[in-house]
């Protein structure tokens, strides 16, 4: 941070970075700061937006995860303009910062034959922060975790393909990371091709240019195991998924690993061939489920020791409580948290993390407004807001709005004639009715029953 700034850089940006610096350094951690923050730099301002550049992806992708909340939060305070903040890779680092990667996290370092590989594998290789050690098992993923260590233990023959599913931010990635890092430690001077298919798009699509058809095949045919996350982005293109389809048969025919990752299962995938999605059953489809409290505790505790940060447990537990469903927005809060503690040089408590993050964590005695809970009833139905309080009869709006105005009663403890006036209703016995309804179907219908308990859950303070 403290290098000169770049020619091209214009003064007010190399002034805003100064300043910014400056600040970073007093209220940092100097090991911290030393190993993130130092060797970070300004590489302008763009159409709004402060370009962050550091010394190589590594580098980069671990301080977008974990600080770009506290770049967000402080940038505009120092800016004279509304700022956006990008985090790039430098173009130019300086001469004194290493390509390497930094140090990583104690126990994540990453194996030293990662170093030795070209430029195009390094890129690609596994992320030194995604191992067995470091993933928090819960009921929700206990299934998911037990069969990628089998996978890494026995690739191509425990189960080929493995085929991991779920919703973002619930580990997917973390599994597969750990897997290739398995594979490579009992296989030295292995290969696995792990990747997203963004990546693996975008590697066909030059190849198809360059007319480097042969060499891209080698690197995707050749390998000890190939990891491919988030597979739902083949879908629409055709060739890429094509190529695909082909390089999957031939690693099968010779037993190679192959594990996948998407946000839904096979059958779910839309825009892909039935031809493809089917060879994606061929092995082990594992489902992981959003954490439950413990987990999401377990995991809070883990981040906390991994980065060296003293956490309540009543802290740990406010924050289990209400981040609820996706795994980085809780370590991301954590780490929201612990920034500003460290900025303001005082302890984490239960109020600065309830005012670090009071877009996330409602005030005690929250209730979900009429507005929101008509807006979460439609997300969750498939319908617009303007729909559902429509005077349509049709049964696929009727009951979603009758569910809506359930929980505006039993959840908001709203009058029956405030919930008629907000749903467009004259009379308030149409809702008197449709609350009795609900109640009625919440005991005799399933279907009824968990989609009242996914929005109370949603909705819940």
């Amino acid at each position: 941070m403290d290098s000169p700034a770049s020619a091209r850089m214009q003064p007010p940006t190399d002034d805003l970075w100064a300043r910014l610096d400056a600040y970073l350094r007093t209220r940092i951690n100097p090991d911290t700061y030393g190993r993130w923050f130092g060797a970070l730099r300004a590489a302008g301002v763009e159409g709004g937006t402060l370009r962050v550049a550091a010394p190589n992806k590594f580098h980069r992708d671990f301080v977008e995860d974990n600080y770009r909340s506290l770049f967000e939060e402080i940038v505009p305070t120092f800016a004279s303009e509304p700022l956006r903040v990008a985090f790039v890779v430098d173009d130019n680092p300086r001469a004194s910062v290493p390509t390497s990667p930094p140090p990583a996290p104690p126990g994540l370092t990453p194996s030293p034959r990662q170093a030795d590989l070209p430029p195009t594998d390094r890129d690609a290789r596994p992320n030194p922060r995604y191992a067995f050690e470091t993933f928090v098992v819960g009921e929700s993923n206990r299934f998911a975790f037990a069969a990628a260590q089998a996978v890494a233990a026995k690739p191509g023959h425990a189960w080929n393909p493995l085929f991991l599913h779920g919703d973002s931010g619930l580990g997917k990635t973390h599994l597969l990371h750990a897997i290739a890092h398995s594979i490579l430690e009992a296989r030295p001077g292995g290969r696995v091709a792990i990747v997203s298919s963004e990546r693996y798009t975008n590697d066909f699509v030059a190849a198809l240019s360059r007319g480097t058809m042969d060499e891209f095949r080698r690197k995707y045919r050749e390998c000890s195991a190939l990891l491919v996350d988030d597979v739902q982005f083949l879908a629409g293109k055709d060739k890429t998924a094509e190529e695909f389809f082909h390089t999957f048969n031939a690693l099968y025919e010779q037993n190679i690993q192959i594990v996948l990752s998407s946000d839904r299962s096979p059958k779910e995938l839309k825009g892909l061939e039935d031809r493809l999605c089917s060879r994606f059953e061929w092995g082990m489809r594992v489902q992981i489920e959003a954490p439950e409290f413990e987990t999401r505790a377990a995991i809070l505790q883990k981040k906390a020791l991994v980065e060296s940060i003293e956490i309540p447990d009543e802290v740990t537990q406010l924050l289990a409580t209400h981040i609820k469903s996706n795994v980085r927005e809780l370590e991301g809060a954590l780490m929201r948290v612990a920034a500003f503690a460290s900025l303001k040089n005082e302890a984490i408590t239960i109020q600065l993390a309830r005012d670090v993050l009071g877009d996330v964590i409602p005030p005690p005695g929250y209730k979900p407004s009429i507005e929101r809970i008509q807006e979460a009833v439609s997300a969750h139905f498939g319908l617009t807001v303007a729909k559902l309080t429509s005077a349509s009869r049709e049964q696929k709006i009727a009951l979603p709005r009758q569910v809506a105005m359930y929980l505006c009663r039993t959840m908001a403890g709203e009058t029956f004639q405030s919930i008629a006036e907000k749903f467009n209703k004259k009379d308030h016995t149409t809702v008197i009715a449709a609350v009795d309804r609900v109640k009625t179907l919440i005991e005799s219908d399933d279907v009824v029953r968990q989609a009242v308990a996914t929005l109370t859950a949603r909705l819940a303070p």
